[in-house]
């Protein structure tokens, strides 16, 4: 009798850790607009409307946490974050990248684009940067106009301009809008340089 408690005791045990082991597969951090005041979010660098939330991927949408969830996990930001990349990074396997040119063949933007709202939490992967150096170089900017798409530019003065229209039309057109402002990524670090008006 003993033995069969003890192997009951230790499938409970194994039950208990797999279903929490697959609760963190599903923690994500991902960007949001601020106007939907997430419980758990911090600011991007000098970023007026865009945040980033913790929460979690049900299958289906990201789901912020609220304060109780967030509160439950006993997690520091910084440990959260760090534990997310590796997620993040997995989520890049269904993003498809298509690149558009001008008629001389240059590259004038990437779009990113998913048939799962999770392209506002795959930018955010500690390689996102690194995987355009061959193609749009070192620095980039970045808008992520909803989560189902985004928009790479190069580095170069008014090289965003002409998607305007392309990136307004993207933050009307789900349920789940993100963000118009525009960012910056040089070395790793963000910065917002600017904003798509609404038109």
């Amino acid at each position: 009798m003993a033995g069969a408690q003890v192997l009951l005791f230790i499938a409970f045990c194994f039950v208990v850790v797999s279903c929490a082991f697959g609760q963190e597969l599903q923690w994500r951090v991902f960007l949001e607009p601020r106007f939907m005041n997430p419980a758990v979010s911090v600011p991007v660098p000098g970023a007026e409307k865009t945040v980033l939330t913790a929460g979690r991927w049900d299958g289906q949408q990201l789901q912020p946490f609220t304060k109780e969830e967030w509160k439950s996990l006993k997690r520091e930001w910084p440990d959260f974050r760090k534990q997310t990349e590796s997620l993040a990074q997995a989520d890049w396997s269904q993003v498809e990248v298509v690149f558009n040119r001008d008629k001389r063949g240059v590259i004038r933007c990437a779009e990113l684009r998913c048939k799962e709202p999770l392209v506002s939490a795959a930018v955010l992967a500690p390689d996102f940067p690194s995987r355009f150096e061959d193609t749009i170089g070192e620095d980039i900017l970045l808008v992520v106009p909803n989560r189902y798409h985004a928009f790479v530019f190069p580095n170069l003065a008014g090289s965003h301009t002409a998607y305007a229209r392309e990136v307004q039309a993207a933050y009307r057109a789900t349920p789940y809008p993100v963000s118009l402002e525009l960012f910056q990524i040089s070395g790793g670090r963000w910065r917002t340089i600017g904003v798509f008006e609404n038109q």
